[in-house]
């Protein structure tokens, strides 16, 4: 099994995943990049795709407690913006010789870098996080069959 296989087999009887949308820097804010946006579009794709998408409450009783990260970094320079972009699937986990030691990890991502003009650095970013969710997505259909998803969030 590669990497890729064992990441995307974390993904499997998934019953949703709680969405959460690191804060991004001031300058980044005031040149369009909406915490707000990202985090409706990311729901909004899930939710079409058929993962249900956990409020606060259910996803502290829900097993495993996951939640999808997603995280941007900027550096504003000259008339640019240079980013990084990190997706990802934290869920706890237990050690395998203790099952009394749990924390939580990322158990699937996907991360880049990324250079745009500030003009376009909305639309950008956006596309990109869109692009991950989609393979995040892909991945979860991989290894769930439309039984196992949520009938409440079709």
């Amino acid at each position: 099994m590669d990497l890729t296989e064992y990441t995307r087999e974390t993904l499997r009887d998934l019953a949703g995943v709680f969405v959460i949308v690191e804060t991004v820097k001031s300058d980044a804010e005031a040149d369009g990049l909406s915490v707000t946006e990202l985090q409706k579009d990311v729901e909004l794709k899930l939710s079409q795709a058929g993962i249900r998408v956990l409020d606060h409450d259910e996803w502290r009783s829900t097993p495993g407690r996951p939640w999808l990260y997603v995280s941007v970094n900027t550096i504003k320079f000259l008339a640019s913006y240079f980013f990084s972009l990190d997706v990802q699937l934290k869920q706890e986990v237990s050690l395998s010789r203790s099952g009394s030691i749990s924390t939580s990890s990322s158990t699937w991502e996907l991360g880049s870098l990324g250079m745009t003009v500030i003009s376009d650095l909305p639309n950008r970013v956006r596309q990109a996080v869109d692009a991950y969710v989609q393979r995040f997505i892909d991945d979860y259909d991989t290894v769930n069959d439309s039984r196992t998803k949520s009938p409440l969030s079709q």
